[in-house]
Order: C-alpha cells, then structure tokens, then sequence
C-alpha cells in the first residue's frame, strides 16, 4: 500500500476526488448511451419481426415470398448480432469503470476522512496541533486539535454520516461528539447544540462559539480515528475546507 505523508496527502486526495467524480460521470454516460442503442436495436428488431408477420402468404408471392423472408430473416440475424456486441462491450467498459470506482472508494475509505468541512460558510484553519497551551488560569496542555476560525453562530457540520453526542466541560464549554464508523471527531467551545443523534454528512450538528476556554469564536476540532488517540486533522481538513 502505498503510503502518504501529511504534505502529500491533501493533493492526493484531492485528485482521487476528481478522479472519482470523472468516473460517476462516465459510468452515467455509457449507461445512458447503451440503454439509447439497445432501445434503438430492440425497436428495429420488433419491426422486422412485425413484416415478416404481415408478408403475405407464399401463394399471394409466388416466387418473391422466399427471397423476402431470407432478406428479413438476414437483417434480424445481424441485428441480433450488433445487440449482442454492444451490450458485449459496454458490459466490458462499465466493468472497468465499476472496478476503477472501487478502486477509489477502497483509497478514499482510508485517506479521504472527511466528506465536509466541519465548519459551514468563511473560516480559517489553525494548523496548531501538538503546541503547548497557556492561558492565565489553564492548565498547561497540549492542544490535540486544530482550531478553526469562524464567526459566532457559523454552523458546524457533521463530516460524516454518524452519531452526534453532547457533553459539557470546564475547559472545552458546550461539546459535541461525533462517531462515525472510522473514528469520531470532537468540537469544542460551541455557542449552542444543533441536530443529535443520528445524523448524515453535513448535518448542522452545533454553533460556533467561545465557551469554555476559548479566548475568541472557533471550533477545537479532533480527530481520533479508530476511537484512538487524537491525530493531527489537518491533511483531511485541507481537503475539504
């Protein structure tokens, strides 16, 4: 597998991205192409079948009824031959496109880890994971998150489909906590509580605010994948927003 360093991995991402979209749009096309043909090809196929139907019988013909029939029995068969090829080789193209959709999904599950950025509207990413905090009455820590910039009141959003959950502390003020099935992501220092429970990618989970500790208007965000410890989000973070 290969393997992505925090510098590499936004742009990398990115580009599967397009990649992906590029794809989706293909397998539509084609789809939308083979379904126009063979419509075309079953359609004439019904109208041949339908005048050999209606020929009038081989006494009222005389010697013209055998070559008729053969001259309409000769355009079903090539017909029924360009279906079978057509649908042949769409079947072959989607297959590829399928296989390449897989493809990105497998490297975007593991490298694209948010769909949204968490905070909707103008915002400004801190990329300050890992500094030593102090503030006059705090206690020394090391911050496990980035701090997103934004007006109060900007909603923040889920990143991904998951579970929201409230809780409250001294130092993180109104919280809100969402699992999902790689991990959760933690938001700190909200004005207020949105959508909880079960919610889908960019539901409006909170507001942005400066409860707790915070010493003006952002979102603490953290990402914990595999409900570990917190990473650096900021190569998923520069993905999306």
């Amino acid at each position: 597998m290969m393997l992505l360093s925090d510098a590499s991995a936004a742009p990398l991402v990115q580009q599967q991205v397009h990649r992906r979209h590029r794809v989706v749009g293909d397998l539509r096309a084609l789809r939308v192409s083979r379904d126009r043909s063979a419509l075309r090809l079953e359609r004439a196929l019904r109208l041949l079948r339908q005048r050999i139907d209606t020929l009038p019988p081989r006494r009222m013909m005389g010697e013209r009824w055998s070559p008729a029939v053969h001259h309409l029995g000769a355009a079903i068969f090539h017909l029924k031959i360009r279906l079978m090829r057509m649908r042949r080789f769409n079947r072959r193209l989607i297959g590829r496109l399928d296989d390449q959709r897989s493809e990105i999904d497998a490297w975007l599950d593991i490298w694209a880890t948010f769909w949204r950025c968490p905070v909707g509207g103008s915002n400004e990413v801190a990329d300050n994971f890992g500094i030593m905090v102090r503030l006059p009455g705090v206690p020394v820590h090391r911050h496990m998150g980035n701090d997103i910039g934004a007006a109060e009141g900007t909603p923040i959003v889920a990143p991904f489909d998951g579970v929201a959950t409230a809780s409250s502390s001294e130092l993180g003020g109104l919280e809100v906590r969402i699992q999902g099935e790689g991990g959760y992501v933690y938001n700190a220092h909200l004005a207020s509580y949105g959508q909880l429970g079960s919610v889908r990618t960019g539901a409006v989970v909170g507001y942005v605010g400066s409860t707790g500790d915070a010493t003006a208007p952002h979102d603490h965000l953290e990402w914990h994948p595999g409900n570990g410890a917190a990473v650096d989000p900021n190569p998923a973070l520069s993905v999306v927003c």
